[in-house]
């Protein structure tokens, strides 16, 4: 029996299986659960039958091992390790115990038309207010016609088209909603959020034949990457912990009774741990979504995919609550440094700019930088720092110009001055109050290449002016490449 919503949104723990299976040459009762709450983890149990003698059981504690997977009906566990064993009365060894990262359902090559997955800790769904109610129908098993519909409190939904053919959905209920809350202080992960990746031609479709699959190990590594990318706007980690894949039969509404799933342990961010992201009331999660395409394309690239993973975890750092500025803004300093040499020297084109710009970089060639781009504190010079031109260049090169009205480059100084202050041991003449605005100032730059490289054209926190506070985008989409 499969994990259903019942026995997975809102849990601290789901049992994953629970029968006869084996291990190498041994026959045992086999257990294996998913704990969800503090924080993931899947462990499991085998206990021998009858007075069996296992060559298995002398595995070494901790060790990952792949050549005996645990089996059971239609279920397995590849990868595992061992942390505990139980001894019975008469000191004979009855059953090991261990952990792995992730157990499957079927075989990851099987192939499916639809996935549903569940993700925890997802306080993007409580921040904004741009999402369609989630109704319940009632349906006459005779007529096949609506009967009722009530609009009342069971949660929300956001869908996007992502590609040409697939579709995503996640569905928030009040329970889970009201468990996202901030103010009611939870601690650690559950899951809250359900999900489904699924085809817009399946619902005209008037034949299987129509419809495409993917198999289950595509749609985890796609699940997987949307969920890193969704992690922008949570302002934590989020993965999906438990995916589900469903063939339709002869009719959409019939699926085979033997689906392929799979378990896993992903990296996620406690609820507490969550920090303050870009969205709000106002933001557009769907238009973001409808980002993915984008993301997508982008992290094809190598380089992309360090920065990608590099500036998510400064980011999160510079947003977690209670972290004092020091921390804040030596986190948000080194993002803006990483994504300033990603977009100004690794996606630039034109080989002379990319040459130009590389030179900043160089700390080898700092005065022959100095002098091409003519910084110094001279006649006719531009006084400022290798590092502030760096970050002028990229606010500029997302359209953050006077020219359009946007005084930002002007305080780059000032903001790389508290950086200063944070990673050296010295003390300036600027209030904690000026700091923490410069700080935020930062962080919403961070937000606005990331959300410009990726498209978003909805609206988006304004650190600057206020925590309530929303703002249209700033930056210049027209500047993106096409390609992109």
């Amino acid at each position: 029996m499969l994990p259903q919503d019942k026995d997975l949104i809102l849990k601290q723990k789901v049992k994953l299986y629970n029968n006869i299976g084996k291990m190498s040459d041994c026959e045992g009762r086999l257990l294996a659960e998913l704990e969800v709450y503090p924080t993931p983890r899947i462990i499991w149990e085998f206990e021998i039958l009858g007075e069996m003698n296992c060559n298995v059981f002398n595995k070494i504690p901790g060790q990952i091992h792949e050549l005996n997977p645990l089996t059971g009906h239609n279920f397995y566990i590849e990868k595992y390790g061992f942390f505990g064993e139980i001894i019975n009365d008469f000191g004979a060894l009855k059953a090991k115990r261990g952990f792995t990262n992730q157990v499957f359902y079927d075989d990851i090559e099987a192939e499916a038309h639809t996935f549903v997955f569940y993700l925890p800790n997802a306080i993007f769904h409580h921040k904004s207010l741009n999402q369609t109610e989630l109704k319940k129908i009632v349906i006459d098993t005779e007529t096949n016609l609506e009967i009722e519909e009530k609009s009342s409190l069971e949660g929300y939904y956001i869908e996007s088209v992502i590609d040409d053919i697939w579709s995503i959905q996640l569905q928030v209920n009040k329970d889970a909603l009201e468990w996202l809350k901030p103010e009611n202080r939870n601690t650690g992960t559950l899951i809250t959020t359900f999900g489904v990746l699924y085809q817009q031609k399946s619902i005209q479709a008037k034949n299987v034949s129509e419809l495409q699959s993917l198999t289950l190990k595509s749609a985890i590594e796609r699940i997987q990457s949307f969920s890193h990318f969704l992690s922008f706007a949570n302002g934590g980690y989020t993965a999906p912990l438990y995916i589900q894949g469903d063939n339709y039969t002869h009719n959409q509404s019939s699926f085979e009774k033997t689906p392929c799933a799979v378990a896993l342990v992903s990296q996620t961010t406690p609820v507490e741990q969550l920090g303050e992201s870009w969205v709000m009331g106002s933001s557009d999660l769907k238009v973001f979504m409808a980002c993915f395409h984008s993301f997508e394309r982008m992290m094809q690239n190598l380089y992309w995919q360090e920065t990608f993973r590099f500036v998510l975890n400064q980011y999160f750092q510079a947003i977690r609550p209670k972290m004092t500025w020091e921390i804040k803004a030596s986190a948000a300093g080194a993002a803006l440094e990483r994504l300033s040499y990603t977009i100004l020297v690794e996606e630039e084109t034109d080989a002379t700019r990319k040459a130009q710009c590389e030179l900043l970089f160089d700390i080898t060639q700092g005065n022959i930088a100095k002098s091409r781009w003519n910084l110094g504190r001279g006649a006719g010079q531009e006084n400022i720092s290798v590092t502030g031109k760096r970050l002028k260049l990229l606010l500029e090169h997302i359209g953050l110009t006077k020219s359009r009205s946007y005084n930002d480059i002007d305080d780059v100084p000032l903001f790389l001055g508290v950086r200063n202050d944070a990673v050296h041991p010295r003390v300036g003449a600027m209030t904690i109050g000026e700091r923490w605005k410069l700080i935020n100032q930062a962080i919403q730059w961070i937000d606005e290449v990331l959300l410009w490289r990726l498209g978003y054209n909805g609206e988006y926190l304004d650190r600057v002016r206020g925590m309530e506070t929303s703002t249209n985008p700033r930056y210049e989409l027209s500047l993106r490449d096409l390609n992109w």
